[in-house]
């Protein structure tokens, strides 16, 4: 793992982890090269983006010293982009339930990283449920093996007799028809660094004045036409969180399976986002969006990643990243503006 000598003392890897991810990046890089032929090779993970918007994240002036950690350290204003897209491996309708994505990334960030693909930006990945359900290596490599090496009834079936009907629950219950993905909250659902002793998770919360409605009937690209719709009127915002680890026991690094409660630990507000009104339904978008790279590693050593489940998308993510790139004569692009 290139990251191995960055991990920390929070974390704990189990033995066979390397060869699990190994595993699942050869599998994912097979379904990859299957389903997409060269020219069009899609993310293994999210494929369908939604949008591709310009916003501002904006750092809240007079934090605490506590706080004042890596981008947090002062009020500052970064641009940034934003894609948002829909979790499903395969490019499906809109009116399927499903998780959604929300990946930002700031540009214009100084400080040494954590990944040395990109110079000066910084990616928070989140989704719109507090957990990974699938919330370690292990889980997840299984999840991946039996869906793509059988089938999803296999799973379903292993998952059952093992007694993890909760997961399979769990997955089922977060996937939604939502009426915009400018409606709704997202978390990190994995946990990363702050600093060098402490532990924190993110969130984000819609705090725009606007608020999408279902269509009757539902249609193959709703959720971008409501995302149209509202930007066309006023702008998006939300309210940008972190979450200390508290308790490591109640509040585990290495499952992301297992939700931080806000009793435990509560949100607290470090910035805001801002998505102006703006046109996004043009092919350079839909270029760009297929271009960058959002990876929760591309980040400050101050917000390294970490657990199981962001040391595998790291080095999945990074991986597979370049193999779309290349399979396509795709140039990796860093946006800087």
């Amino acid at each position: 793992m290139d990251n191995a000598n960055q991990v920390t003392k929070f974390e704990s890897i189990p033995n066979d982890e390397a060869s699990l991810i190994e595993s699942m990046e050869s599998l994912l890089r097979k379904k990859m090269e299957k389903e997409y032929t060269e020219g069009n090779t899609k993310r293994d993970a999210h494929p369908k983006h939604l949008a591709l918007l310009q916003a501002q994240f904006i750092i809240e002036p007079n934090l605490p010293d506590e706080l004042k950690v890596g981008i947090f350290e002062k009020p500052n204003k970064y641009d940034a982009w934003i894609r948002i897209s829909n979790a499903n491996g395969k490019i499906q309708s809109d009116m399927k339930k499903d998780f959604r994505g929300f990946a930002v990334k700031l540009m214009g960030v100084k400080g040494k990283k954590y990944e040395k693909d990109e110079n000066e930006t910084q990616d928070f990945v989140l989704m719109s449920h507090p957990t990974m359900p699938l919330g370690t290596v292990k889980l997840f490599h299984d999840a991946v093996y039996y869906s793509l090496k059988w089938n999803p009834l296999v799973l379903l079936l292993k998952m059952t007799l093992s007694g993890r009907g909760d997961i399979i629950k769990e997955l089922n219950n977060g996937k939604k028809n939502h009426s915009s993905p400018l409606d709704i909250r997202y978390w990190s659902t994995t946990p990363y660094m702050f600093g060098v002793n402490k532990v924190v998770k993110y969130s984000i919360i819609p705090t725009s004045t606007y608020k999408s409605t279902l269509p009757e009937p539902l249609t193959d690209r709703y959720l971008t036409d409501n995302i149209e719709k509202h930007l066309a009127k006023e702008e998006a915002s939300f309210d940008f969180f972190i979450q200390f680890q508290k308790d490591p026991q109640l509040m585990p690094v290495e499952d992301a399976g297992v939700e931080w409660k806000e009793e435990d630990s509560p949100f607290i507000k470090v910035a805001t986002i801002k998505i102006p009104s703006q046109i996004f339904r043009t092919k350079q978008r839909d270029e760009l969006a297929e271009d960058f790279t959002f990876s929760p590693g591309h980040a400050l050593v101050e917000h390294q990643p970490i657990g199981g489940i962001n040391r595998a998308r790291v080095e999945i993510y990074r991986n597979l990243s370049t193999y779309r790139h290349e399979r396509d004569s795709r140039e990796m692009v860093e946006p800087h503006h």
